[in-house]
């Protein structure tokens, strides 16, 4: 099975040019925090609170595989474990 992944230079990249994105690494592991802190996203946010997306992941052989997506809302924190091909990562495919 192959989890949702991307070139890690190029994902590197892509964060330094996208203010909403922070990335932590810690070792072969990364943090991809997300925060929707555009004006078009407030109404659709929990009470209209800040929400942060953290996409947990490793690197080998210069690729990082996702495997974990977290919410962290006014509703508390929610996890999703990816899968194949999960629609919640749908995103790097635009990078």
């Amino acid at each position: 099975m192959m989890k949702p992944n991307i070139d890690f230079k190029r994902l590197k990249a892509y964060v330094q040019a996208n203010g909403s994105y922070s990335l932590v690494v810690k070792g072969d592991s990364i943090e991809v925090h997300f925060s929707p802190n555009f004006p078009e996203a407030i109404p659709h946010l929990p009470d209209n609170l800040p929400v942060e997306h953290i996409m947990y992941g490793k690197v080998e052989n210069g690729i990082v595989y996702f495997y974990r997506f977290e919410t962290i809302s006014s509703f508390g924190t929610t996890y999703n474990d990816l899968t194949d091909d999960d629609p919640i990562m749908e995103w790097l495919k635009y990078i």
